[in-house]
């Protein structure tokens, strides 16, 4: 069995300007499974739920707990879609790199000799046979192109997700304390300033390289434990040992959807910090809670 790994996402086709590539593929698929699963569990919600409702119901709930417990019911209720959102796209798109086909199904195609680098084909069996062609001068060598890859394999997907969470703790930040208030609280004291500032850029970085590389440390593990395994073929090894890494992979895929939904979460609740906790004081000054066996001031009257 041929092992193939590529760093970089591998271009499948061009739609105009853009180069859809192999993950953008499979991130195309992901998103139409969600819209259309969840498309179909809204319409179809009943009283008593069904399996799919009552599945779906559940990891609702859990993440909304989560958010609340978190950040408090109203800020927790506002950042919800959006925590809910990564994470059940990170943790789908995480899963598809277990799927058969995924990295198994390949597009043959001749490219230019001077160019074959770009495949990035790393094959024991055919990177001989393109740079002996390299070599000779041939016009065209034998390329393959994996049709389908993990989304968040591809550190494109990742740092774009990365982004988006910054801009949004940015917003989160400026609403709950305006332009210079959202500056004077990263500038407490003054000095921390340019390291705050350099903390809140660094995230974009630990963001998208950790989801990253775990996921493809990932994908490269199963393609060498498949390998090993089609070599070894003595009794049930085939079976049982791609099976416990599968397992694994599901576990580590749920976790790091999780550990990015939450530090997601965690730096919108930061930036905001003091903001919802002066409405709440606000609140309470002027609706002050009623124990039992007491009674508000003016009742006796």
């Amino acid at each position: 069995m041929e092992i193939h790994i590529a760093l970089a996402p591998e271009r499948l086709f061009q739609l105009g300007p853009i180069a859809v590539t192999n993950s953008m593929f499979t991130m195309f698929i992901v998103m139409a499974l969600i819209i259309i699963v969840g498309n179909r569990i809204a319409r179809n919600a009943k009283l008593v739920p069904t399996h799919g409702q009552s599945i779906f119901e559940m990891i609702a709930e859990f993440l909304l707990e989560l958010v609340e417990s978190t950040g408090g019911k109203r800020l927790g209720r506002q950042v919800y879609p959006l925590v809910a959102a990564l994470f059940i796209f990170i943790a789908l798109a995480n899963y598809t790199g277990v799927l058969p086909g995924i990295g198994t199904i390949y597009l043959k195609e001749s490219v230019p000799a001077g160019e074959h680098a770009a495949l990035e084909v790393a094959s024991v069996a055919t990177a001989p046979a393109i740079q002996e062609a390299a070599v000779e001068g041939e016009t065209n060598v034998p390329g393959r192109l994996a049709v389908f890859r993990p989304p968040t394999a591809d550190l494109n997907m990742t740092l774009a997700m990365s982004v988006l969470t910054f801009v949004v703790v940015q917003i989160a930040g400026i609403r709950a304390h305006g332009p210079a208030g959202r500056i004077k609280h990263m500038a407490e004291p003054v000095f921390l300033f340019p390291i705050e500032v350099i903390s809140e850029f660094s995230r974009i970085i630990s963001l998208s390289a950790r989801l990253f590389g775990n996921v493809f440390a990932g994908e490269v593990l199963l393609g060498v434990i498949y390998a090993m395994v089609s070599a070894i073929k003595i009794a049930v090894i085939p079976l049982v040992l791609p099976v416990v890494f599968i397992g694994l992979e599901l576990l580590f895929g749920t976790i790091q959807a999780l550990v990015f939904a939450l530090l997601t979460l965690i730096y919108i609740y930061l930036a905001a910090a003091g903001h919802d906790d002066h409405e709440a004081a606000h609140t309470d000054a002027h609706h002050p809670a009623v124990t039992p066996g007491t009674a508000p001031a003016g009742a006796a009257d």
